[in-house]
């Protein structure tokens, strides 16, 4: 909640000024309104502990929320709870300012007139055009608390394999971690402590423990600057990413190609596809604007792209199996699959087989992650102890041999 700044008038025309908590300008002045005051300026105010709680780190809709948001609203729809009141119970129920946010805009929209999927669409930075155009399609059809179930398993879906990749990743990434963490600490702790008795010693040092010391050495003097400037890298080639499209395009040509992470995003990127479009084709859209929302709502740009040639070629009239067996992407199977489907006018429904056939195999891929990775992490934490230990233990052996 923000602090607002209002000077109005009330009933009696007479002048008022104070401070009011609301999320927006907008909820602010309704607010005013509800009180039988009639807003004149309303200004956010801008000290200190305000600008503090309105910090917002991430501005960003998890899986995880939309799925609630989803869940909550089929329930409220179905029981026949007016739209306005579910989206106001919904935002009274959000614990994320983010969504509370969001979801204060959204119910705005429609009191203003427009439908759900009209007011999804002024918020399209969080919500994709699948989301949008199932929500859409559910309206025109009158089975909105349906289409709302279909999405919370859609969107439950997508938690559950984001999260597999995730958890899977976790493990060795704490890993890593504790490995970098190890390191440093022998860097600035050890490495100059041990330093000091070679120096007392006057003991020739190997060109390994010389390379040791003049890292620690650099560390101390820099290691604040590196770090400041390695996250300010970071967020150059992130921002980078985000707006040259040639740049983003290469990484996920990248990624693509790269083996195991190659084949976990293909799979990945696969599931998906299936899952959307056959979702999409089980609402009532047709197939090539399905295959225009699912092109647009894929973020990797050679997958994206390949989504729209089979757009293009089924635009020219070919069966969506056509296309999808010339394609170097997508694997014979699902071009199969695909052809029985629309023979059969099941397609929506294969689809829906080759996605749980995809999240099956990348269950099984992040099961055994940990076995895979896990040997590797451990022969190149033990080279680089070895090689650290062995440079320290070295001259401290020839030390105590000359004295002798």
């Amino acid at each position: 909640m923000a602090r607002f700044k209002y000077t109005g008038k009330d009933a009696n025309g007479n002048l008022k000024k104070g401070v009011i908590e609301a999320l927006d300008k907008g909820e602010a002045a309704d607010l005013l309104s509800q009180n039988k005051v009639t807003p004149i300026v309303i200004t956010q105010d801008k000290d200190i502990l305000s600008m503090f709680k309105n910090i917002s780190l991430f501005d960003h809709i998890s899986l995880s929320d939309k799925l609630m948001f989803c869940e909550e609203l089929a329930t409220l729809v179905n029981a026949g709870v007016p739209l306005t009141q579910s989206i106001t119970i919904i935002k009274e129920q959000a614990v994320k300012g983010t969504m509370r946010k969001v979801t204060a805009n959204i119910l705005r929209e429609i009191e203003g007139g427009k439908s759900l999927s009209g007011a999804l669409e002024t918020e399209s930075k969080h919500f994709s055009p699948v989301f949008i155009n199932m929500i859409k399609m559910g309206e025109t059809s009158g089975t909105l608390d349906k289409t709302l179930n279909d999405l919370a398993v859609q969107t439950e879906k997508d938690h559950e394999l984001v999260g597999k990749i995730k958890s899977a990743m976790t493990y060795p990434a704490v890993i890593i971690v504790g490995m970098i963490g190890a390191v440093i600490f022998l860097m600035v702790k050890v490495i100059p402590s041990i330093s000091q008795l070679f120096d007392e010693l006057d003991v020739k040092l190997p060109w390994t423990t010389k390379l040791l010391i003049s890292i620690s050495k650099f560390m101390l003097a820099y290691g604040i600057w590196v770090a400041i400037g390695s996250v300010l890298v970071v967020i150059g080639i992130r921002t980078a990413f985000k707006r040259v499209e040639g740049l983003r395009r290469g990484l996920h040509i990248v990624i693509i190609k790269t083996p195991v992470i190659g084949g976990i995003a293909l799979k990945f990127n696969i599931a998906r596809f299936a899952r959307t479009l056959g979702a999409l084709l089980a609402s009532g859209v047709t197939v090539l604007e399905a295959l225009d929302i699912v092109s647009r709502s894929t973020k990797n740009m050679i997958f994206s792209e390949e989504v729209k040639e089979i757009a293009e070629k089924v635009k020219n009239g070919a069966a969506v199996a056509e296309p999808m067996k010339q394609s170097k992407i997508f694997p014979i199977m699902i071009a199969q699959m695909a052809e029985v489907g629309e023979e059969t006018g099941t397609l929506d429904k294969m689809l829906i087989k080759v996605a749980e056939f995809y999240e099956r195999q990348i269950d099984n891929f992040t099961k055994n992650i940990s076995s895979i990775i896990e040997p590797i992490i451990m022969v190149v934490m033990g080279v680089a102890i070895g090689f650290i230990v062995i440079s320290i233990i070295s001259p401290i052996y020839q030390a105590t041999q000359s004295l002798r």
